[in-house]
């Protein structure tokens, strides 16, 4: 089993307030808890620490430096984390938490979860930016403020907004006709300036109102079975590959059974069956819910890798 949720401390290093997320994995706490509570129950009471990397070759009786790069590891047990540049600026788990404290303390975000992934390589905080509105009525759902980074150099340092539709806990990625707006990404060769980030992501407010626009748009407009077949082709074909057609694949089979059968999670509220709203709301079942290996591979797909691409992808085609 690939243990993305890091458990090299004995137990899930994740926490969570309010309703038990979808991987049911970690510690629960209360809302308001301390920012050094949630640093401490997420498990990212350390820092990442930075050695020179030493290697010896059969010419020499000491250990010599490889000028350029540097590992970097954990304080609390050591585990190594990866080979980098002598460039690569780290963002400490501290900074990260203190981060969302700070948006904590100015009002109008609530955390709700925060952990560390893949051995700690990964770190993220999840922040509720306010109660959320329903597309449709009874179909809820919340705006969030993501803020991630990596010790690995997978990804950037990244804060961005997101959706959660209460119904079933499924992550909307907003991606809308390819901007990037409601998203600040800081690369590793640069410095992590925590008050230029918070002044950026100003922009979030709006992009709550343009998402929440375009997903009562995409609720309000009914797709053709024969058009929603061949939006699930077009989506899955730049993540398929064999010999087989697209429509033969397990993804398609599944997107277009949970859509046409109307057994996706919230399809009985009246107004999203049929819908591209609902069919949207597919695609996001199976990368949240079913996608991956286990629970913990999609958590990470979820929200940083091949699932997020994909959930953004089916936003943007959607919305055309």
């Amino acid at each position: 089993m690939a243990h993305m949720i890091d458990i090299t401390n004995g137990r899930a290093a994740i926490a969570f307030a309010g309703r038990t997320p979808w991987h049911g994995l970690g510690q629960e706490l209360t809302l308001g808890a301390t920012i050094e509570e949630w640093t401490r129950e997420a498990g990212l009471a350390y820092t990442v620490k930075e050695s020179p990397v030493l290697f010896r070759s059969d010419a020499a009786s000491e250990p010599e430096a490889f000028e350029g790069r540097k590992v970097l590891h954990r304080s609390d047990n050591g585990t190594p984390l990866a080979v980098v540049s002598d460039g690569y600026h780290v963002v400490q788990p501290a900074d990260v938490m203190g981060f969302m404290g700070k948006l904590a303390d100015i009002g109008g975000f609530e955390m709700e979860v925060a952990g560390a992934l893949s051995f700690g390589r990964r770190i993220w905080a999840l922040a509720k930016v306010n109660p959320g509105a329903d597309v449709i009525d009874g179909d809820r759902v919340r705006p969030y403020l993501l803020l991630g980074t990596s010790y690995d150099g997978t990804m950037a340092t990244t804060a961005k907004f997101t959706g959660i539709r209460v119904v079933c806990n499924n992550t909307i990625v907003q991606a809308l006709r390819g901007d990037n707006t409601g998203t600040v990404r800081v690369l590793h060769s640069e410095r992590f300036d925590a008050d230029r980030v918070r002044q950026d992501l100003g922009i979030v407010a709006d992009s709550w109102d343009r998402f929440l626009i375009e997903s009562r748009k995409l609720a309000g407009q009914p797709i053709s079975k024969t058009d929603a077949d061949a939006f699930v082709a077009e989506l899955l074909k730049p993540y398929h590959s064999g010999a087989l057609d697209v429509t033969e694949s397990r993804a398609y089979k599944r997107i277009t059974e949970l859509f046409h059968g109307r057994r996706a999670i919230g399809s009985d509220i009246p107004g999203v069956a049929g819908t591209r709203w609902g069919l949207l709301n597919a695609v996001t079942e199976l990368v949240d819910h079913e996608r991956g290996r286990s629970t913990n591979t999609r958590l990470e797909s979820a929200f940083f890798g091949t699932g997020a691409a994909l959930k953004s992808r089916a936003l943007e085609l959607l919305s055309a």
